[in-house]
């Protein structure tokens, strides 16, 4: 996993393989004009190019750097109080500069690109294993075998997990799971049948990243791509759904897109339910997750698929998706 630091020179971040005093705890995320304006620093005697599209400082949690330094942070900025700015000593004003993306990009190009590789490698074969599972599980079932059922009567003969894997001469074995992971033996039991593969889109960077990624290491029409319209998206998450649609069907006609929804408004389940709360979250699961299970039905049938999805989870994201990466 790659570390970040500040890179003063161009005002933006580099990767590193290592840690050092400089890594930063958590990744920060870019800071445009819009955010500098709604937070009123225009007024506060902070100026920048009128004409600046590249991310103008960086933020981690509610502090504020520019190029590498701390310069604010916000106290307040919820529901009932606005944002209040404290200025580190010596910013209470600035002239501040885009970071160069370019160079920044160029600083980081060697790391960005293991970084992609590993990921393309680890989806093609993630994909791969499991499309192979998927045809010995076929050829199980017409030959008669069940490959899940010898290895759960090994794993209760020796208390540990225990794989089916492929050896030559498209003959079998029966090896502890461990062991086969370490060998990177193809696993004929564990991955079982697939039935979709698919790649989640939100329109968040973690997902367009994801789609991306997956475009580059699969065939086209071996994976779909379904977007949640839980009916609370904001107009610009819908256009750029239809532009990313318009985009990959220019270069994959193959790629298959859908939108999944649920058959009724959201305010319909307002009505019916209450409204949304941390207490009371009942608005994934009924306008996300229930549209989604519906539409990966099996043709023909009630019986739900067996899908393999990627997703892009950042650790920083929350505690519980931190502890899904560890």
């Amino acid at each position: 996993m790659h570390k970040v630091e500040w890179d003063e020179r161009t005002g933006g971040v580099r990767l590193t393989t290592h840690r050092t005093g400089a890594t930063l705890g958590v990744a920060p995320r870019p800071v445009f004009a819009e955010e500098l304006n709604l937070l009123g620093l225009r007024q506060q005697g902070w100026t920048w190019p009128d004409d600046a599209r590249e991310p103008l400082l960086w933020a981690c949690n509610k502090q504020y750097f520019y190029r590498g330094r701390m310069a604010f942070e916000v106290r307040g900025a919820n529901l009932y109080d606005a944002p209040t700015v404290v200025f580190a000593e010596g910013m209470e004003r600035a002239n501040v500069e885009p970071v160069d993306v370019e160079g920044m990009l160029a600083a980081c190009r060697e790391q960005m690109f293991v970084a992609e590789s590993e990921a393309i490698e680890f989806i093609r074969h993630t994909w791969q294993t499991y499309t192979a599972a998927t045809r010995a599980a076929k050829a199980s079932a017409a030959g008669g075998l069940d490959y899940a059922a010898l290895a759960r009567r090994a794993e209760k003969r020796t208390g540990r997990r225990m794989a089916v894997v492929r050896e030559d001469c498209d003959s079998f074995d029966i090896v502890p799971l461990d062991e086969a992971e370490a060998q990177g033996r193809t696993a004929l039991q564990t991955a079982g049948r697939t039935d979709v593969f698919l790649a989640s889109f939100s329109g968040g960077k973690d997902s367009q990243v994801v789609l991306d990624l997956c475009t580059r290491a699969l065939p086209p029409e071996a994976f779909e791509v379904i977007y949640s319209d839980t009916g609370y998206e904001l107009p610009p998450s819908l256009d750029l759904w239809e532009w990313t649609q318009r985009h990959y069907a220019q270069r994959f006609p193959t790629l298959r897109f859908r939108t999944a929804r649920n058959h009724a408004p959201v305010l319909h389940y307002w009505d019916q339910i209450g409204t949304p709360s941390d207490t009371h979250r009942w608005c994934c699961s009924v306008m996300k997750t229930a549209p989604l299970y519906r539409m990966l039905k099996l043709p023909g049938s009630n019986q739900q698929a067996r899908v393999l999805t990627f997703d892009g989870v950042r650790a920083e994201e929350s505690k519980n998706r931190g502890g899904i990466l560890e």
